[in-house]
């Protein structure tokens, strides 16, 4: 029992003191100020505010598309301002990352669209089982010969976590994966994170602007408002002084 918690407390991202700021004409834009955050392995993590709060910038630090002004970025382990640039890329293997508006490619079918990340790393009979499974998690392995163009929003969205898991991440980061679509389909793409956070131990940071996203799912919240971590704790504390 000990040992499982020890497990559970393990923390897998650790960001300190982090700063960004943009040069902005004649004047310096702080988009994330001075913030600390940790996530625990096996977290669903919720970082939520309104438009423009810094916590897209703020979560992109985890993976160094934005690079801080200053500041710490500690993931599974893995000093991230150190890598070189060929270290960095094996690490953001272990960081999935799902989008908005998808992201995929349009030309190419959904099973093609699963394996792009992995061409020309595995061989292809390893990357068409991979694909197949990718897309059995998902619902949708009916669909592989399908192009994104005939598929729904949530259908869509599906595909993106198909891709973003096909490199077998231990992270996977929703930056407002739900935004763009209906309450229904928003619910049942939560529904499916929760499942494949509680099946294959994955841990998610959730951005949203939606607190109603937040409570489907979330065992932590962070509320950010002008670049800064207002108010932190687990979803019960958060809930019960909103």
């Amino acid at each position: 029992r000990n040992e499982e918690e020890c497990m559970a407390k393990e923390a897998v991202i650790t960001l300190s003191d982090v700063d960004v700021q943009f040069r902005e004409k004649n004047r310096s834009v702080h988009a994330v100020d001075h913030v600390d955050l940790t996530v625990e392995r096996g977290d669903i993590y919720g970082v939520v505010g309104y438009s423009g709060a810094g916590k897209s910038t703020l979560v992109r630090t985890i993976n160094l598309l934005q690079r801080p002004t200053s500041g710490a970025v500690n993931v599974l382990g893995e000093d991230m301002l150190a890598l070189s640039p060929k270290q960095l890329r094996g690490e953001r293997k272990r960081i999935g990352m799902i989008f908005q508006h998808f992201n995929l490619m349009n030309s190419l079918t959904i099973a093609d669209n699963v394996a792009f990340p992995l061409k020309g790393i595995k061989p292809k009979a390893e990357i068409d089982k991979k694909v197949q499974e990718m897309l059995k998690l998902v619902g949708l392995e009916n669909r592989a010969t399908a192009f994104p163009t005939e598929l729904s929003g949530g259908q869509k969205q599906r595909v993106g976590i198909a891709r973003a898991l096909a490199s077998d991440p231990e992270i996977l980061i929703s930056d407002e994966a739900t935004s763009a679509l209906d309450p229904k389909t928003t619910s049942s793409i939560l529904e499916l994170l929760k499942e494949l956070n509680e099946t294959l131990g994955l841990t998610i940071v959730l951005i949203t602007h939606e607190m109603e996203a937040v409570k489907q799912i979330c065992n932590k919240v962070a509320v950010m408002d002008a670049g800064r971590i207002i108010e932190r704790g687990s979803l019960l504390q958060i809930c019960l002084t909103a």
